[in-house]
């Protein structure tokens, strides 16, 4: 489970299979349009030819389908791996754009289409899923004399063969290299505002509800995200919130946790902690992937259980965001292996969420003070059985 983990992150740089073009899936449902400008500029830089498919349009309204291509300013194929919609125009338009021998790599964030794509165009049995991260290997599929290469949806610059999170490779000095890391962090925050709000405004409203009809608050996360998951039952707890949390950290065993995401596939996990659910309860799950398998998994038994879900992500288009009778997306990519900006975002989601419900619930200084001190019970001395 955790060597999965760990590949699904890593990415074979691009100068490895030389490719003579490119086609760009762009994901209607969730376009995440920072991240395919930069393989488009990458593609330009190198003056590789490259054509762009919207997919996924049988999900969204044609208004949205509009919005999104005028925002990108490219043309687009406007296409369906689920209904085969654009399908031949994509294989006429790949024809005449690349000759025999070619190389065309098939670029795209998570679930973007791509793998379904070279099983419409060549026939081949191929693992699709929406789960992030299925392929997890550069994979050369032949196609009409040519050759398509399916390629991992964390490749994101494709210059370069790793990048942490934010790319500090042009930083002259350490005082450079830190400012970069923070302001990034502040800017991956400040584009969240236009992607988080409306799902906050929706799920305050509800939570609200739900806690004045007895409910609580049940956080759950997986490394980065289960640090996330904690401090926000925390700090829910500080201003008079019902809340736990549920995480794959294992006590003295957290650091390899946090780095190899022991037990994200438990299922065992995830039928535990829904014992602690109760109808009228909100579960808040937080993933940047949203593919965490005990977290999506959490949610869908929550809500079997009569509990309202709560997503907290980056990637909407996903079993997490299935999951979800809420979402609330962040916007802080393109990112490398790391998810340092997705979890300074998610933080301050959790941060705004809980300080808004606080406010609106009339919660003072002097009560929250309250809700943070010590309760002393007296115990039994050392040494007594």
């Amino acid at each position: 489970m955790s060597s999965l983990r760990v590949l699904k992150k890593i990415s074979t740089p691009f100068d490895t299979f030389s490719p003579n073009g490119a086609v760009v899936m762009v994901n209607l449902v969730d376009p995440q349009l920072s991240t395919v400008r930069v393989f488009l500029d990458a593609l330009r830089a190198r003056k590789l030819p490259f054509l762009c498919v919207a997919n996924k349009a049988d999900l969204v309204p044609e208004e949205a389908v509009r919005r999104t291509m005028a925002d990108l300013g490219e043309a687009a194929t406007v296409a369906s791996m689920a209904t085969g919609e654009g399908v031949d125009s994509i294989r006429r338009e790949l024809l005449e754009r690349f000759s025999p021998g070619d190389r065309v790599a098939v670029l795209g964030v998570f679930n973007s289409g791509k793998t379904s794509l070279l099983v419409h165009l060549t026939g081949r049995d191929l693992a699709v899923s929406n789960v992030p991260g299925t392929t997890l290997a550069f994979t050369a599929v032949p196609f009409e004399g040519r050759e398509l290469i399916d390629t991992v949806g964390q490749l994101i610059d494709i210059d370069k063969p790793l990048m942490v999170s934010v790319d500090l490779a042009d930083c002259r000095d350490t005082k450079e290299r830190l400012t970069r890391v923070l302001r990034q962090d502040a800017e991956g925050i400040l584009a969240t505002i236009d992607t988080a709000v409306r799902g906050l405004e929706e799920v305050v409203g509800v939570i609200r509800h739900r806690l004045e009809e007895g409910g609580k608050l049940v956080f759950a996360g997986a490394g980065a995200s289960a640090l996330v998951a904690m401090e926000a039952a925390g700090q829910a707890m500080e201003t008079g919130l019902p809340a736990l949390a549920f995480t794959n950290n294992l006590a003295d065993c957290q650091p390899v946790s946090f780095s190899k995401g022991t037990g994200e596939q438990e299922g065992g996990l995830s039928r535990y902690m829904a014992l602690a659910i109760s109808p009228g309860d909100v579960v808040i799950g937080v993933s940047a992937s949203g593919g965490t398998g005990f977290v999506y998994d959490l949610l869908h038994r929550g809500r079997k259980k009569g509990a309202t879900t709560v997503a907290i992500t980056e990637n909407i288009d996903t079993p997490l965001g299935a999951a979800a009778d809420h979402v609330i997306k962040s916007n802080a990519k393109p990112e490398g292996p790391s998810s340092s900006k997705i979890q300074a975002a998610h933080l301050a989601i959790a941060h705004a969420l809980l300080l808004t419900l606080a406010d609106e619930r009339g919660v003072t200084a002097e009560a929250s003070i309250g809700f943070m001190l010590s309760e002393p019970v007296a115990t039994k001395k050392m040494g007594i059985k």
